[in-house]
């Protein structure tokens, strides 16, 4: 196998031989991406030969075709601020150009492929197209999710069961109403995404290295942002404020909060479906999760809510990463955040997992979902939730009193009340469907 990445890549694999883990390819052909549009720009603007512009374009298309995907080999935690992302498809993209010319100009990685940019401006534009893909894609998932819970919520809709407050039996409600709770959960956390795409969607490609333009010009700016806007079919702007936008990485903070928040709600909502679904004999189980693989290498027919469980553990690596983000974007000094590697890394990690464990925890987990109609009956009737119906006709104090003789005789509140001759069986049964 020919090796097209070149001396600074060979320097990076040496020195931050870290995770083993190179660089997201996703990130890497957006930087191509960048590349092939600059090139061109260079090329309209004289700044190029003509014939060294086709060679970079071949070879940026390449990348992204995904046929030098095995080229891409630093690693994804690395000193430098991306420089070494940068290098390596700058020297992949140079001897490959180099050899799309058949050897006879020798195209250089810096003074042709990189060209009127800078690692600051095109990594971070490289990083904001990338998490505004991934989020398209973690929103195609985040729909079909909210589309399933809406239909759990029509399906268990007529299924009454306890309500709970502080893991105590409260008021009644329908197994359906706390499904489409988590649809409405997750309309607000779509919404949330599709607002901060727009905050991304501000580019400070063409700011260079520190947001002062060197080396660039407002009409190479203006150009690049144009294509990019063109090939991507994003929206995209020059930011108003390049040396902010070069020093600060709150857009990607902003992502990753707005993660955090889904995946706190998904917690919670996982939480209560396990909840539901112990059992099956010892526990709740007003749901049933679909058995996907043995339970237990010892207990004979064991059923674990396995697709919940994998989904949880995203949403607790959703939420630890976002710490290091946090952390990544707090230690950027003066002009630069040198940090962005590990932003790279934990944003784009979050993205992926979050869109892969929704899309398989909607299809193996939730559809396949069914409710315990029986046993949600009897928890409901053996319950005494209907106590704070009864306080609306005799009080408080009154219903209290109720309460408590029903749980020291071991009755129903039904049996309690026309003990108690404080109405007829059929008056309460009238009174619990008001």
């Amino acid at each position: 196998m020919r090796l097209y990445y070149g001396s600074e890549t060979k320097k990076a694999l040496q020195n931050f031989a870290v995770s083993g883990v190179s660089f997201s390819i996703d990130l890497a052909k957006n930087i191509a991406l960048i590349k092939r549009e600059v090139a061109d720009v260079n090329g309209e603007l004289n700044l190029l030969d003509k014939k060294i512009v086709k060679a970079i374009v071949s070879a940026a298309n390449e990348i992204i075709a995904g046929k030098l995907d095995n080229q891409i080999v630093a690693d994804q935690i690395q000193g430098g601020a991306g420089t070494s992302m940068n290098m390596n498809v700058n020297e992949v993209m140079a001897a490959r150009a180099t050899e799309i010319l058949k050897n006879k100009i020798v195209v250089h990685p810096l003074e042709h492929v990189n060209k009127t940019q800078s690692t600051n401006d095109v990594v971070p534009t490289a990083l904001r197209l990338t998490v505004l893909q991934k989020i398209d894609n973690l929103l195609v998932s985040l729909r079909n999710y909210q589309t399933e819970l809406k239909i759990k919520g029509k399906e268990f809709g007529q299924i009454m069961k306890v309500g709970r407050t502080h893991l105590q039996d409260a008021v009644p409600i329908s197994l359906g109403r706390e499904f489409l709770a988590q649809a409405t959960a997750v309309g607000e956390d779509i919404r949330r995404l599709l607002q901060v795409k727009s905050v991304l969607s501000n580019i400070n490609l063409g700011g260079t290295a520190i947001g002062t333009m060197s080396n660039s010009s407002p009409a190479y700016c203006k150009m690049v942002v144009k294509r990019l806007s063109a090939v991507t079919k994003y929206k995209l702007k020059l930011a108003q404020d390049l040396v902010y936008s070069t020093q600060y990485v709150d857009s990607f903070t902003s992502v990753s909060g707005i993660l955090t928040v889904l995946s706190t709600n998904l917690i919670k909502f996982l939480n209560d479906l396990r909840l539901m679904a112990s059992g099956p004999r010892a526990g709740l189980e007003e749901i049933v999760f679909a058995e996907r693989q043995k339970g237990s290498t010892i207990m004979p027919g064991k059923t674990n809510p396995v697709m919940a469980e994998m989904l949880t553990q995203i949403a607790f690596q959703v939420m630890g990463n976002n710490q290091a983000i946090v952390l990544a974007a707090q230690a950027g000094q003066f002009e630069l955040n040198v940090m962005c590697p590990i932003i790279v890394k934990n944003i784009l990690e979050s993205l992926q997992i979050l869109d892969k464990g929704l899309g398989l925890f909607t299809k193996y987990g939730l559809k396949t979902l069914r409710a315990n109609t029986e046993n949600c009956r009897q928890l409901l009737n053996n319950s005494l939730v209907d106590v704070t119906i009864l306080s609306k006709v005799i009080g408080y104090d009154r219903a209290e009193k109720i309460l408590r003789k029903s749980i020291v005789n071991n009755k129903s509140l039904l049996e309690t009340v026309v003990a108690e001759k404080i109405m007829s069986e059929n008056d309460f049964r009238k009174l619990l469907q008001e």
